[in-house]
C-alpha cells in the first residue's frame, strides 16, 4: 500500500519496482540481467559506463492473493488424502483387537440359490461379501508403524514442498499452470492401481463393506430415535455436524505452510518486509534422496553465497 515511496518498495535488483516502465517478469528481468552482466564482461574497460547506460529493470512479486489462492486450491487437494488417511487411523482404532473373518458367503434365504441367480441376474461371486470384522493387536501396530505413520509423514512432506514449489514459482500464469499439475500427480497413486492393480484386488476394495463406527438411524430403537431428536431440539449451541470442518482445517494448514515457509526461506529485512536469504550453491550436484526424505537436514552447500538481497544491484 505504501509503493511506490514506501521504503519496502525495493525488488531483487536493489531498485523500486514499481517504477513505470521498468517492472518486468522474472524470465525477463533476469535475461536482461544477464545481458548487462555480459556486456560488463566483455568489456572491462566500459564496464561502469555499461551499468549507466543499460538498465535491466526490475522484478516484484505478482499478485499475492492469486498466489495464496493457488496455494489453498493445492491444500485442498491433499487435505482429501490427508481425510483418508485419518479415516484409515479410525478403522484400526475401532476394529476390534481379536481375529474376526473378513469373508463370508451370504445367499438370501426366501429362495434357493440357482432361482436366486436367475431372479436378480447374479452370478456366484455376487454371494461371497467382504467386510471389517477384527484385526490383532499385532497387525494394528504393524499396519500403524509400516502404512500410517509414513502416508501420515509422505503427506507433510509432499505438502511442504507443493506449497514451497508454488511459492516460489516467478510467473503467476506458472503458478496457476503448477497448482493443475501438482494436482495431477497427488492423483498417480489411484492412477497406478487402477491400471496396474490386479483385479482381484480392485474387486474386493470395490465391494468391501464400510466399517460403522456410529449406529445410524435405521439400527436404532423408537426409544433411542426420539431419545436423540428431543437431544438435537434442545441443543442450544446448534448443530457442529453441518460445520465444514475440512473448509477450515484447508485454511489453517495452507497458514501454517506458508508461514513455515517465510520462515526457513526468508528473513526480515530492515526496511520492513520479507526477502530471501542468502543463496548457496549445493557442495555437490547430486541431490541427496536422504534431503528429501528428511527435509530438516540440510544438504551442504558452499560458503560463499552467490546472491544475497543486500548485494544485489
Amino acid at each position: 500500500d505504501t509503493c511506490p515511496e514506501g521504503p519496502n518498495c525495493i525488488g531483487p535488483g536493489g531498485t523500486n519496482y514499481m517504477d513505470v516502465g521498468r517492472m518486468y517478469s522474472f524470465t525477463d528481468w533476469a535475461n536482461r540481467r544477464f545481458v548487462r552482466d555480459a556486456l560488463a564482461e566483455l568489456f572491462p574497460h566500459l564496464a561502469d559506463e555499461v551499468r549507466r547506460a543499460v538498465d535491466p529493470g526490475e522484478y516484484g512479486v505478482e499478485n499475492h492473493g492469486c498466489r495464496l489462492v493457488c496455494v489453498f486450491i493445492f491444500m485442498i487437494s491433499v487435505m482429501s488424502d490427508l481425510h483418508d488417511t485419518s479415516g484409515m487411523l479410525s478403522v484400526i482404532y475401532h476394529l476390534p483387537s481379536a481375529p474376526g473373518i473378513w469373508l463370508e458367503y451370504d445367499v438370501p434365504k426366501w429362495s434357493d440359490r440357482k432361482t436366486v441367480k436367475e431372479m436378480l441376474g447374479c452370478s456366484e461371486l455376487d454371494f461371497v461379501k467382504f467386510k471389517l470384522d477384527g484385526m490383532p493387536l499385532i497387525w494394528k501396530i504393524v499396519s500403524l508403524v509400516l502404512i500410517i505413520i509414513p502416508k501420515f509423514y509422505i503427506w507433510g512432506i509432499t505438502a511442504r514442498s507443493g506449497v514451497c514449489f508454488l511459492m516460489e514459482t516467478a510467473g503467476i500464469e506458472n503458478v496457476i499452470v503448477n497448482v493443475t499439475a501438482l494436482t495431477f500427480i497427488l492423483n498417480l497413486d489411484e492412477m497406478i492401481f487402477t491400471m496396474f492393480g490386479h483385479k482381484v484386488v480392485q474387486h474386493i476394495m470395490d465391494k468391501i463393506q464400510p466399517i460403522v463406527v456410529e449406529s445410524g438411524p435405521e439400527d436404532q430403537t423408537t426409544e433411542e430415535a426420539y431419545s436423540r431428536v428431543e437431544a438435537d431440539r434442545n441443543n442450544k449451541e446448534g448443530n457442529w455436524v453441518l460445520f465444514p470442518f475440512r473448509l477450515l482445517f484447508s485454511c489453517v494448514w495452507t497458514g501454517v505452510f506458508v508461514c513455515a515457509y517465510y520462515h526457513l526461506h526468508c528473513v526480515r529485512s530492515d526496511r520492513g518486509g520479507y526477502v530471501s536469504v542468502d543463496m548457496h550453491l549445493p557442495a555437490s550436484p547430486i541431490y541427496p534422496v536422504m534431503a528429501f526424505l528428511l527435509p530438516w537436514m540440510v544438504q551442504e552447500e558452499q560458503e560463499e553465497a552467490y546472491w544475497t538481497f543486500k548485494q544485489a544491484g
